[in-house]
């Protein structure tokens, strides 16, 4: 049995191992905490972001595609600690960047990213700054252009 309380004591423990990234012991206290929370958002893209780290992506998508998948109020209603519309655009940037790492280049992965864009507006917090997004997503779009050029060119 956990000396924790509950589930969002484990976030926070969970997220401290992963930001000094000890991913593996991270994942374990998150599950540890979807156990004890299964439907909270918060848990499940803390899951997802760890296990993308740990080169999971197929299982990461998953759950990141749960969360975009449902209106923000929804997320809300499954935990009481969640900003439901923050989460999902955190989700869809992650989203962005997972989907580049196990499927590449493609207009699925950039619409993730244009959906983040859209959906920034003030008073929306992100873990991500819109400079990081917007320098991010133009490299990738740089790199995919020349890459199709090539192919072109082949």
């Amino acid at each position: 049995m956990s000396r924790h309380r509950n589930h969002h004591s484990l976030v926070k423990v969970g997220l401290g191992l992963h930001e000094s990234r000890r991913y593996g012991r991270a994942l374990g206290v998150f599950e540890e905490a979807q156990r004890l929370a299964p439907s909270c958002p918060v848990v499940a893209y803390n899951r997802a972001n760890t296990m993308h780290l740990l080169g999971r992506d197929e299982e990461s998508r998953a759950i990141l595609r749960d969360l975009v998948s449902v209106a923000p109020e929804t997320l809300e209603r499954r935990c009481d600690a969640v900003g439901g519309r923050s989460l999902q655009l955190d989700a869809y940037f992650l989203l962005f960047l997972v989907t580049l790492h196990c499927r590449g280049f493609s207009d699925e992965a950039f619409g993730y990213a244009d959906e983040h864009l859209r959906s920034r507006c003030r008073g929306l917090h992100s873990v991500w700054t819109l400079r990081e997004v917007r320098a991010e997503v133009s490299a990738m779009r740089r790199e995919w252009n020349l890459e199709r050029q090539v192919a072109s060119q082949g």
